[in-house]
């Protein structure tokens, strides 16, 4: 695999513009990311021991971890869920100090490695799988914090404009500032042409600590330098519920407001506000650009919520 995610890093080191969202929606918080396992004291043990994540007790009735301002969910399953990279949420990731150790030692452990180490600017990134086959980024970032969730798109643009027009998360880029860079009246002739200088065509938003950076479809040939030279082109993505990253979810102290604006907004509701009583906790699900679910929970804030 050529050098994957080449843009990652300067998204998630660049500041976000200062810029106001282009509506009145409230800000929302980062809460969690959930996954499906297939033995949860597995996974429980892998993300402590490898990325010193924390395992909790999630309301009093889960087995879950938290890594410093968010939580990790497991949802156990019986059957292995999907862990290919075909759909809208590539994979996630933690930061990195002394990557060539730090791969030295994942190695030592038997970590399985999706990507062995590779150079990104001054630093460098290494791709490993987790317990079922989820795709975790680590990358040089001066700290070993979760850090980023990477989300594939049909457009960019339009995609991280969704999440602040619904979510009040600032586009890091507008449409007029980030134009398509292939097709008519573009700056490039063909991807080919475009990747040789630019590398990927992205645009990103933040959530709290949590840095979304969203890649397009690698949909063309020849394939992206950050797409695994033997795959076949990402043409549509796949839904994302029930994969191995299952979902991502925003969090509210109040829903009921959210969900009545959202629906006015014509936002496709995937399920209504319901009591997890797995979870002890009230959410709802909307449906995200490129078939992408994403989970809007009742809680406070981190860290304020997390000593309730």
């Amino acid at each position: 695999m050529r050098g994957l995610a080449v843009a990652a890093a300067v998204f998630m080191a660049a500041p976000l513009a200062a810029q106001e969202p282009a509506t009145a929606a409230e800000r929302a918080r980062f809460h969690h990311i959930h996954l499906n396992v297939t033995d949860v004291d597995r996974s429980v043990a892998f993300y402590r021991d490898t990325f010193g994540a924390l395992p909790i007790e999630f309301r009093g009735v889960a087995d879950a971890l938290f890594t410093e301002r968010s939580f990790i969910l497991l949802n156990e399953v019986e059957d292995a869920p999907d862990g290919s990279q075909a759909s809208g949420i590539w994979h996630f990731g933690w930061g990195g100090v002394d990557l060539p150790n730090q791969y030295r030692w994942l190695v030592s452990r038997g970590v399985d490695i999706h990507t062995p180490i590779y150079r990104l600017g001054r630093g460098h990134v290494i791709y490993v799988n987790g317990p079922d086959r989820e795709m975790i980024e680590v990358n040089t970032m001066g700290h070993h914090r979760f850090a980023h969730v990477h989300l594939f798109a049909a457009d960019v643009n339009e995609t991280a404009a969704w999440y602040e027009r619904h979510f009040g998360l600032p586009a890091r880029r507008t449409a007029e500032g980030n134009p398509r860079p292939v097709g008519e009246g573009a700056a490039f002739a063909s991807w080919e042409d475009f990747h040789r200088e630019h590398r990927a065509w992205a645009n990103a938003f933040r959530a709290d600590n949590v840095n979304f950076i969203v890649y397009n479809l690698p949909d063309y040939e020849p394939v992206a330098p950050w797409w695994p030279e033997n795959a076949a082109p990402l043409l549509e993505t796949q839904p994302q519920r029930e994969r191995a990253i299952d979902h991502f979810a925003f969090s509210y102290r109040d829903i009921e407001p959210v969900f009545e604006r959202l629906q006015a907004a014509g936002v496709e509701i995937v399920e209504p506000i319901t009591y997890r009583p797995e979870l002890d906790m009230r959410s709802f699900f909307v449906m995200g650009p490129d078939k992408v679910a994403v989970e809007i929970v009742e809680a406070k804030p981190i860290p304020e919520g997390v000593w309730d």
